[in-house]
């Protein structure tokens, strides 16, 4: 489990001088002269969280759907924060929108904090994981600490309680889905084959 970002993205200089050039309010944050620059962001912070969500620790998809860049101080409350490299994290899509722009400061701040302390949540930069949550069976998150009960709150963590169930439905499932691929692979056209190959990488994955 990655249990927090040792090194935020470092943006390029032409980086910095997009967003210079074209940001001044939150909003813009959804332009697209940014695009790029979120792949890139999205690509460092995968590897930094071992491609995991910030808050319930859930492997992230690779469909642009299945991956938010998370503000922690939300960018509507303080916008000169949107592109703070040590305010962006990832988190699967239900976490972010959860957590949604829940006030995670306990005081009101003008520089961006240089540590967790000021944070009533987990901080994917500053906290070590660990400390504040167990996860039991992959599914029941625990708090070992108010900041990890504030962030099991703030994202609804208990929204997951349900999932053993479902990995247990579909470990019972997956052995006859995949037999079934593996047997139509052996007779699929060339396209055919690659779709195939495609499904039963995501089946396994």
């Amino acid at each position: 489990m990655s249990n927090r970002i040792s090194i935020p993205y470092n943006f390029t200089v032409g980086e910095s001088t997009i967003i210079a050039n074209n940001f001044s309010t939150h909003s813009d944050w959804s332009k697209t002269v940014f695009n790029s620059i979120k792949e890139n962001i999205v690509a460092h912070l995968r590897t930094q969280q071992n491609n995991t969500c910030c808050y319930c620790k859930y492997q992230l998809g690779f469909d642009i759907k299945q991956v938010d860049i998370e503000h922690i101080i939300p960018k509507s409350e303080y916008e000169k924060f949107t592109f703070e490299n040590r305010n962006l994290a990832l988190s699967c899509p239900a976490c972010n929108t959860k957590k949604s722009t829940k006030p995670v400061l306990n005081n009101p701040i003008v520089n961006y904090p240089t540590n967790g302390t000021n944070f009533k949540i987990i901080h994917a930069h500053y906290d070590d994981y660990s400390n504040h949550i167990d996860i039991i069976n992959n599914c029941v998150f625990v708090a070992k600490s108010k900041k990890g009960s504030e962030t099991i709150t703030f994202c609804e963590l208990f929204r997951l309680s349900t999932v053993e169930q479902k990995s247990k439905a579909h470990q019972t499932l997956s052995p006859n889905l995949l037999h079934q691929l593996v047997g139509e692979l052996k007779t699929a056209d060339p396209q055919d084959k690659k779709e195939l190959i495609d499904i039963i990488k995501d089946a396994i994955r």
